[in-house]
C-alpha cells in the first residue's frame, strides 16, 4: 500500500495530481511525500517536490518540470540528489563500509511525456513512469525503515540515555534498553498529522501515547522551516509540557535546517500564561489592549474548575465588543485541547490570520477539567448571521486531511490501555457505564476490534486491541500480569512503605534509573501532603525524591538521581517505564464519577511498560474488582452497546456539575442518611411522617438506579 502525504508547500498542482494518480495505479508499498522533506544545503533550503520511498524501488527524488531548460533541470536534479544524499548519509544505520547502503534515484516528472538529450537526466510522464521506476532496485524492509526514520526527521528522538553497564540480560532496565533501541518510524496516520496542514482548522484525535505531542512538535518545526516568516504558536494546558516541546522542536528544526528555531517567530506558550511567562491568552489580551487577568483575579470570581474558562469568556466578550481582533498568528497548534474551554478556541480562531490554521489535538478520556470537547461547529463560534465559522471538517480528495485519528499506541501495552479504558468508561462497574463515545465507530478507529457480537445499540459485544494497534515488541518483551498489576492496603502509610520497598528493588535489582519511575497522585488537592509522606517513606531507604513543581522546577518533571512524585496535572503529557498510582480509590466517587475515572485513566496511561495501581479501603476494593474482571476477560472489554436513550441517561447522570450543585446534593444525601439513621434507631417513627412524604419517598427509591 502506498501512503500519500501532502505537505502545505506551493507546487505545480498539475504535475502533482498527475503523479499521484499515476502512482496509485502501480501497487507500490511505501510512502509518497509531496512537498516534503525540506532539507538544508550548504547555503539554502531545498524543497523536494516529491520523494518516493518504497520496497519496490528504494529512494526516488522527483522534481516537477515547469518548462525549464535541460541544463536547469539537471541542476535541480543534482540539488535534490545532494540534499537527500546528505540527509541519509547522516543516519548511521544507513552506512555500510563508509558508503550509503541505499541508492538514490532522481527523475523529473511532467504531466505530458518529455524527452532528454542527456542520458543522465531522467524524465518521465504518466505513460513512462512505471518503466522508469522499474530500473531502480528494490530495498529490504529493514532499509526502508531506516530511510523513513531519517526522512521523517525523528531519528533524534531516541533517548540520550544509553543504559550502559547493565548486568542482567532480562532485567527491567535491559527490557527498556531494547524498547528504546527500536527504530522509530511514523505510522501512516502520524505522517499525515505531522506533515499535512490544510488551509483552515485541523483536528487530531489520539489515544494516550499515540504520539500527539511529537506530531505537533514535528508539524511546528516543519511549518517554521518551510515558512520562516510565519508567526506560529504552540500551546498546551500542562506547564510540564513546556520544556518537552522546546526540546523536541529544537531537535526537529536542526534536522530540517541545521539551525536553532527563531523563537521570536515560533513561540511555545502556555495556554494562560503567568507573571513570568507569556501565554496565548495573555498575548491575545495584551495585543488587543484588554486587561490580562491572572489566577488571583479568577479565583475571586469563578469556581475553581472554571477559572480559565471565566477569563477566556471575558476575553472573548471584549474581543467581540472591539469588532476586529488583531490577527497575531499564521498557525496555532494546541495540545491537550480536551482541558481547555471553548472560548479559548474561538479567541485563537479570531487571532489567527486567514486561512485560520488552528490545529487542535486531544484525547477525550484525558479530560481532567470541567470542559468537554465540542464539535467544530460549536468550538469556533458563529458569524454575525448565525452561521458556524467552521460548520464541518469535510475534505476534498487530493488535499490535506482535516480530521485525523491516531489509532496506534506506542506508549502503553495493550493490557494497560485496555484496563485504563475499562476504568475510564466504567465497563465493569456494577452500576454500568459512566460515559461513552458520542460516535461509537471511534472504538474501531482507535484500534479496537470486535471479537464477539455486532456493534449495534442494545447488543452485547466484546472488544480487544487489534494486533496492529501496538508495537510487536510489547508482546515479545512483556507479559500482562507483570505489566498491569494492583495492590490493596488497609491504610495509606502501609501503601507508601510498600511503594518505597518496591522502588528500592526497581533501582537495585531491576536496573531501572530514578528517571524511569513516576509516582502519580490522583487527588491534586492532597498532593502536597501525600507527596511529603511518600518522600519520607522513600527517605527510609535512602532514595531521593521530589514533588514536581513544588520542590522542583514547574517546567520539568524529572531530574537525575531523584524519583518524581507528581499530581495528576503535572504528570499528564509525560511518561515513565514504571508508574505507581497511589490512592487509586479516588476514582470511585458518587459525584462526578466520569471526571474521577478520567483521572485514574490518565494516571495509568503514563506507563511505558509497567504500572502498579495502589489504594486503600472499600473504594480500592471496587477498583480491584473492575481491574480483575478485565484480566479475567483476557483483556477484552465486554459490555452492552448503549441505545440513544441509554446514552442520554448516562450523560444526564454523570454530567459535569458546578461545585455548588455538588455541595447541595451531598447535603441532601447526608440529610437522607440522618433520617434513615433516626428511623433505624427508633428515634423517629415512620408513623409520624406525612403519608404524602412516604409515598413520594418510596416512589423515588423504587424508580431510581442512578447513583454510583
Amino acid at each position: 500500500m502506498l501512503d500519500i502525504i501532502i505537505a502545505p508547500v506551493k507546487a505545480n498542482m498539475l504535475a502533482q495530481n498527475s503523479l499521484i494518480a499515476t502512482l496509485q495505479t502501480l501497487n507500490l508499498n511505501g510512502t509518497l511525500y509531496v512537498g516534503y522533506p525540506i532539507l538544508a544545503s550548504a547555503d539554502h533550503m531545498v524543497t523536494i517536490n516529491a520523494l518516493l520511498t518504497t520496497l519496490e524501488h528504494g529512494v526516488v527524488a522527483i522534481d516537477f518540470a515547469d518548462g525549464a531548460s535541460e541544463s536547469v533541470i539537471r541542476e535541480r536534479q543534482d540539488s535534490a540528489f545532494n540534499a537527500v544524499f546528505r540527509k541519509l548519509l547522516a543516519f548511521k544505520p544507513l552506512i555500510v563500509k563508509r558508503e550509503l547502503a541505499v541508492k538514490i534515484a532522481v527523475l523529473t516528472y511532467a504531466p505530458s511525456e518529455l524527452k532528454s538529450n542527456d542520458p543522465e537526466v531522467l524524465l518521465a510522464g504518466p505513460e513512462s513512469l512505471a518503466s522508469t521506476l522499474a530500473e531502480f532496485a528494490p530495498i529490504s524492509p529493514e532499509m526502508l525503515t531506516y530511510v523513513n526514520a531519517a526522512i521523517q526527521q525523528i531519528s533524534t528522538i531516541k533517548p540520550a540515555n544509553k543504559r550502559e553497564g547493565l548486568a542482567k540480560a532480562d532485567s527491567r532496565g535491559a527490557i527498556m534498553q531494547k524498547i528504546e533501541r527500536e527504530i522509530a518510524n511514523l505510522d501512516k496516520w502520524q505522517k499525515t498529522a505531522a506533515i499535512e496542514c490544510p488551509d483552515g482548522p485541523q483536528r487530531i484525535r489520539g489515544l494516550a501515547g499515540s504520539g500527539k505531542t511529537i506530531v505537533l512538535a514535528l508539524k511546528a518545526a516543519f511549518l517554521h522551516s518551510a515558512n520562516p516568516e510565519w508567526d506560529i504558536a504552540v500551546t498546551f494546558h500542562s506547564r510540564a509540557l513546556y520544556q518537552q516541546f522546546k526540546d523536541l522542536i529544537r531537535r526537529f528544526c536542526y534536522e530540517y535546517k541545521n539551525d536553532e528555531p527563531d523563537w521570536t517567530k515560533l513561540k511555545i506558550l502556555h495556554a494562560w500564561g503567568s507573571a513570568r511567562q507569556a501565554g496565548v491568552y495573555s498575548e491575545i489580551a495584551a495585543q488587543n489592549d484588554i486587561d490580562v487577568r491572572d489566577v488571583s483575579y479568577a479565583r475571586e470570581r469563578f469556581i475553581y474548575e472554571n477559572m480559565f474558562g471565566g477569563v477566556c469568556d471575558e476575553l472573548l466578550t471584549e474581543l467581540k465588543k472591539k469588532g476586529n481582533a488583531k490577527e497575531l498568528f499564521d498557525a496555532v497548534l494546541i495540545d491537550e485541547a480536551q482541558d481547555l474551554p471553548r472560548s479559548f478556541f474561538e479567541a485563537c480562531f479570531l487571532s489567527a490570520r486567514p486561512p485560520k490554521r488552528v490545529v487542535w489535538a486531544y484525547d477525550e478520556l484525558q479530560n481532567l477539567g470541567s470542559y468537554s470537547m465540542a464539535p467544530p461547529a460549536e468550538l469556533f463560534g458563529s458569524k454575525e448571521n448565525g452561521e458556524a465559522r467552521v460548520p464541518n471538517l469535510n475534505e476534498t480528495p487530493g488535499t490535506a486531511r482535516r480530521d485525523i485519528v491516531l489509532p496506534v499506541c506506542y506508549r502503553n501495552t495493550p493490557w494497560v490501555l485496555t484496563s485504563a479504558h475499562a476504568i475510564g468508561f466504567g465497563i465493569y462497574r456494577p452500576k454500568g457505564l459512566v460515559q461513552f463515545f458520542d460516535d461509537p465507530s471511534l472504538w474501531q478507529e482507535i484500534g479496537y476490534k470486535v471479537t464477539e457480537g455486532q456493534f449495534e445499540p442494545g447488543n452485547q459485544v466484546a472488544l480487544q486491541r487489534s494486533e496492529n494497534s501496538y508495537p510487536s515488541y510489547f508482546s515479545e518483551l512483556l507479559n500482562p500480569a507483570d505489566s498491569m498489576s494492583w495492590a490493596r492496603f488497609s491504610e495509606p502509610e502501609e501503601q507508601y512503605r510498600w511503594i518505597a520497598r518496591q522502588i528500592q528493588g526497581n533501582l537495585e535489582q531491576d536496573e531501572l534509573q530514578h528517571t524511569d519511575i513516576l509516582i502519580v497522585i490522583p487527588d491534586a488537592l492532597s498532593s502536597k501532603h501525600v507527596g511529603g509522606r511518600i518522600i519520607a517513606a522513600l527517605d527510609e531507604y535512602d532514595i531521593s525524591a521530589h514533588l514536581a513543581g513544588v520542590t522542583s522546577s514547574v517546567d520539568r518533571l524529572y531530574q537525575p538521581g531523584s524519583v518524581a512524585i507528581s499530581s495528576i496535572f503535572r504528570a499528564k503529557g509525560n511518561e515513565a517505564a514504571m508508574v505507581y498510582v497511589v490512592n487509586s480509590e479516588y476514582a470511585v466517587q458518587s459525584f462526578q464519577a466520569s471526571k474521577a475515572r478520567n483521572v485514574l485513566f490518565t494516571a495509568i496511561t503514563r506507563s511505558r511498560a509497567w504500572v502498579r495501581v495502589c489504594g486503600c479501603g472499600e473504594g480500592m476494593d471496587a477498583v480491584v474488582a473492575e481491574l480483575q474482571q478485565v484480566a479475567n476477560a483476557a483483556y477484552q472489554l465486554r459490555f452492552q452497546v448503549p441505545t440513544a436513550l441509554q446514552l442520554e441517561k448516562i450523560r444526564r447522570i454523570h454530567r459535569d456539575m458546578p461545585e455548588q450543585d455538588i455541595a447541595r446534593q451531598k447535603t441532601a444525601v447526608k440529610n437522607a442518611e440522618q433520617l434513615i439513621a433516626m428511623i433505624e434507631s427508633g428515634e423517629l417513627s415512620t408513623e409520624t411522617l406525612p403519608e404524602t412524604f412516604l409515598r413520594r419517598f418510596q416512589s423515588a427509591f423504587g424508580a431510581t438506579d442512578d447513583s454510583e
